[in-house]
């Protein structure tokens, strides 16, 4: 269930049964093709296990506890096994069955742009869910499936474009180790996409949901050969999600509300196309927010967070003239670009614009997903080894860089659950519990429905803990309970 508390322990992380696994999964890779970077991931059974005894205490309910890492688990028999654990931890794909995917798809009303004309926002159903299939060079990576994004017919002049998430691959072991999804998974309507819950501040807007089926954070522009026999596939997450901009430029000619959201994969998306789409729309003087939902983009260590982001952007083709300003693009093309410095710039050249990260203190996930990269995808060790402490000391410092802005806010959860904004849980959050159980203000889908004021007061970063310095060159204060103080001093 996406609604558990994920226990840093491999051999407590299925969650799921076979029954209730993603749909359209990729293949199995064949041992003897995996080499040394499946060697690389099959000692990741050991390390994505590392955890240190006061993230385990944690999990329990105890913030205090320190110290010294600990080996929690019995190391898996095969690269599968930990594939299956990361790909069981709740968020991390779209939490449908096979079943409900194709019930989901069945329900759908498709339209097709390039046969039935341009799907015209005016002439759809509100009480339907319009599956709009843009054509062109819009792919997913599973060549059977052509890519489709969603439409839930609302307000004509409020929207919400909304970025699924759904992994990452970056070569062939990480493809076949299904870290992605291949193919258009329409999953559940929970959270801010429950158009029926009275308590949701967007209700009854236009919702765009790009789906995600590209394995590249939705910018991938490329080709690669990644097939069991070597085959190209599609990696266009640049063109789906390009599709559904265009799309919904041309269907809101008049826009008064404007919200940019993605979780996970596509808080990373959210994050990359976020100028592009306020560009875009600026003329029409919508009301506007941005937020990106457990993917800040924390790598490590440090002096390697270049190197992996050059690699990833080389790897999926991003670098785009249109989504970087000119400074960007020759950065990106000399391997010299940061996600961090696109999403900063963004924020900074928007004021007008607020911008809102969610993130828990150990979000298993993004520690998860930064081991596993770190051994198939470079052979980093060090990455492999990043505890929780480390995450969220330099999730904080790079929260630090973006607070700057008065337009910046942050929301930050106590424990390792991933993903809020598509979840019912999202109701009853605090800072100190996932799921509500622990009391502690303001909720999180208050302080989301804040964002949405002309002038909001109070403290800039939402954190419940004991103050604590976070420096970058000292080691990370004892356990993931504390607050930064330098964020908590931002009002």
């Amino acid at each position: 269930s996406s609604s558990a508390q994920v226990p840093f322990r491999v051999v407590s992380l299925r969650a799921r049964s076979p029954a209730s696994a993603v749909a359209s999964r990729p293949p199995p890779l064949l041992a003897s093709s995996m080499g040394l970077r499946g060697a690389a991931a099959v000692a990741l059974g050991s390390l994505l296990a590392l955890a240190s005894a006061e993230a385990c205490a944690e999990a329990a309910g105890n913030c205090e506890a320190d110290g010294a890492s600990l080996l929690q688990v019995r190391p898996p028999h095969d690269v599968g096994d930990v594939a299956e654990d990361l790909r069981a931890m709740p968020g991390f794909l779209p939490a449908t069955t096979a079943e409900d995917a194709e019930r989901l798809r069945q329900i759908g009303v498709d339209c097709h742009l390039t046969e039935d004309g341009n799907c015209p926002l005016s002439g759809m159903n509100k009480s339907s869910i319009i599956h709009v299939y843009p054509g062109g060079q819009s792919a997913c990576l599973n060549r059977s499936t052509p890519y489709f994004f969603e439409v839930k017919p609302g307000d004509e002049e409020k929207l919400l474009f909304y970025f699924q998430e759904g992994g990452a691959c970056w070569d062939k072991v990480s493809y076949h180790l299904g870290l992605c999804t291949n193919s258009t998974q329409p999953d559940s309507w929970n959270g801010l996409l429950n158009f029926t819950d009275s308590r949701n501040p967007y209700r009854g807007y236009t919702m765009v949901k790009v789906l995600y089926c590209s394995g590249d954070m939705h910018a991938g522009d490329t080709e690669q050969p990644w097939g069991e026999r070597g085959e190209t596939l599609q990696v266009r997450g640049y063109r789906n999600a390009g599709a559904a901009l265009s799309w919904a430029l041309a269907n809101f000619p008049r826009l008064t509300e404007l919200r940019l959201i993605g979780q996970s994969a596509g808080s990373l998306g959210v994050q990359w196309w976020a100028r592009r789409a306020l560009q875009s729309f600026k003329a029409r003087g919508a009301r506007t927010v941005v937020i990106p939902d457990s993917f800040a983009g924390v790598l490590f260590p440090p002096d390697n967070v270049e190197n992996t982001e050059t690699f990833l952007f080389n790897t999926w083709n991003m670098c785009h003239d249109d989504t970087l300003t000119p400074r960007e693009q020759e950065k990106c093309l000399a391997g010299e670009l940061l996600l961090s410095e696109v999403f900063a710039g963004t924020v900074r050249s928007h004021p007008e614009t607020r911008f809102g990260m969610i993130s828990s203190k150990a979000d298993a996930v993004q520690i998860g997903f930064e081991k596993m990269l770190g051994l198939t995808g470079q052979r980093n060790l060090l990455g492999a080894l990043m505890t929780p402490r480390q995450f969220y000391k330099w999730l904080n410092l790079m929260l630090q860089s973006y607070v700057v802005e008065p337009n910046f806010r942050a929301y930050l959860v106590d424990g390792n659950h991933h993903v809020y904004t598509s979840e019912q849980i999202l109701f009853e959050t605090t800072p100190l519990s996932f799921n509500g159980t622990v009391g502690g203000h303001p909720k999180l889908i208050d302080w989301i429905d804040s964002l949405d004021e002309a002038h909001c007061k109070g403290k800039r970063v939402v954190c419940l803990g004991r103050p604590q310095p976070v420096v970058k060159i000292q080691p990370p204060p004892p356990g993931t309970c504390y607050c930064d103080e330098a964020l908590m001093h931002r009002v």
